[in-house]
């Protein structure tokens, strides 16, 4: 069908050359007879009208002939284009186009298609690694809930038992939702439409009720907290920043040591202000502390069986949303140091 539609475009713009040059000649020689009726030219000068009407012709099919060279010339590359968009259009993203051509618009097209389709290529590739691993993050806690629930049938079962499978049971509900909150805020974020809600708020504040939310948990580790927290106010989004704030210091009980150190400190400028949160823990290799923000990327040490993957995405999709600065300092068994800038 496609050649078919192409092959009518030729035909059609070669027959409206053809028709426009055989209307060229006769508006030419119907001139001429026109100004010889008038007698504004001389007859006599114009005795050879047939071999004028054999070069007309042969004049108006060479043209066709050139023409339609010509068309066919500049149709071919958009049928070239046309073909592979249909490939494109079936998920076929490995197509190329030779770049290289001597029609300088042709090569301009033939360039920001292949600049498309290799974007095109990138996001299908992030889609199905997001697809395939959101199914695995899903699968596991699913399949450990589903192992102790069908522990807990056994009648012959210790108290201790019941409550130490019931705690796992807790544990796995508490990662099902933790990821399904941060694909829910990822895919909210990445919304082209979305805008961030600011207002002006106190950010030390906001920062301490975090740390006092999370107090069962580092109680628990019996970790000392140092912090240090100037007044600081800032333009941005309360309830996303929380969510940043949450997983640094959670994090940094999480993969703390027991009776670690926690510090937080909190300093502005004329422009910035600036927040680090240290802890003593386990540490991490260099190769995931450049890696630690990318989605779903899980060290393969301790912290894999403790996160999803997706919460220092999700903090730094945020950080750059209100224009802001993360990184972070790590060393195995030396604990890790994140550092926040944001705009004041």
């Amino acid at each position: 069908m496609k050649n078919k539609v192409t092959s009518q475009l030729w035909i059609y713009l070669t027959l409206l050359i053809f028709f426009s040059l055989v209307l060229s000649t006769l508006a030419f020689f119907a001139l001429m007879y026109l100004l010889t009726s008038l007698q504004i030219i001389d007859t006599n000068n114009f005795r050879s009208v047939p071999i004028l009407l054999i070069f007309g012709s042969f004049s108006i099919l060479i043209g066709t002939i050139v023409s339609a060279f010509v068309v066919h010339r500049v149709l071919h590359p958009i049928m070239i284009l046309r073909t592979n968009m249909e490939k494109v259009a079936k998920r076929d993203f490995t197509i190329q186009l030779n770049q290289h051509q001597s029609i300088k618009e042709v090569q301009k097209l033939y360039t920001s298609f292949n600049t498309m389709v290799r974007e095109l290529n990138s996001v299908e590739t992030l889609r199905n690694e997001f697809t395939t691993t959101v199914s695995h993050e899903f699968k596991t806690p699913v399949s450990t809930i589903q192992g102790y629930v069908q522990l807990l049938q056994n009648s012959e079962l210790s108290q201790a038992e019941v409550q130490d499978y019931y705690k796992r049971i807790l544990n796995g509900t508490q990662q099902l939702s933790t990821l399904s909150d941060n694909i829910l805020n990822l895919t909210k974020l990445n919304n082209e439409n979305f805008v961030l809600d600011k207002k002006n708020f106190r950010l030390d504040e906001q920062i301490r009720e975090v740390i006092l939310f999370l107090q069962p948990k580092w109680e628990k580790k019996q970790l000392e907290w140092i912090f240090d927290l100037e007044t600081v106010n800032i333009d941005g989004d309360e309830e996303f920043l929380h969510q940043v704030w949450l997983n640094l210091i959670d994090n940094a009980i999480k993969y703390n040591k027991v009776g670690g150190m926690a510090t937080v400190t909190l300093t502005k400028d004329d422009t910035n202000c600036c927040i680090e949160i240290k802890d003593s823990g386990i540490g991490m290799t260099e190769e995931t502390t450049q890696k630690m923000f990318e989605r779903f990327y899980q060290e393969d040490t301790t912290r894999k069986t403790q996160g999803n993957g997706l919460g220092l995405s999700l903090v730094k999709e945020i950080i750059d949303l209100h224009e802001g600065k993360i990184m972070a300092e790590s060393k195995p068994g030396s604990g890790t140091k994140f550092f926040v800038q944001l705009p004041l």
